[in-house]
């Protein structure tokens, strides 16, 4: 089991209706990582979205700030090759592509993948392959 980690920027087109409804887009959020972890895993789970605006930007320039904490199993990756890179940008490609059907504006800036930290027995497989 692996934890991911995303970081996505979007814009506030939706500004009057985001700061009311915030939960309501986050818990939106975590359906549409739902529906790319079974896409690209056959299963999934999402632990937690956030969503906040930076206090310091101009109104006219507001980004909403979007961080998504999820779980997937990398060995039922659909694609191939099976690489963390390939991994990381499909999972870029496909929720960028749904955070802009919600935004028009949105860009994912980091995937970070990382074994599990309570999967031991695989998190210790994991390091043996790399030496």
């Amino acid at each position: 089991m692996y934890t991911c980690e995303i970081f996505a920027q979007c814009g506030a087109c939706f500004s009057e209706i985001i700061p009311d409804a915030l939960k309501d887009m986050e818990l939106l959020i975590e359906e549409m990582m739902g529906q790319v972890l079974l896409r690209l895993f056959g299963a999934g789970s999402v632990d937690d979205v956030s969503i906040y605006s930076p206090t310091c930007a101009p109104y006219k320039l507001q980004r909403y700030m979007i961080q998504i904490h999820a779980q997937l199993d990398r060995e039922n990756f659909i694609l191939l090759p099976r690489t963390e890179e390939h991994l990381k940008e499909a999972i870029s490609r496909c929720m960028g592509t749904l955070l802009r059907e919600l935004f028009l504006s949105a860009e994912v800036d980091t995937v970070k993948l990382a074994p599990a930290p309570w999967d031991l027995e695989n998190t210790l497989s994991y390091f043996s392959t790399l030496s």
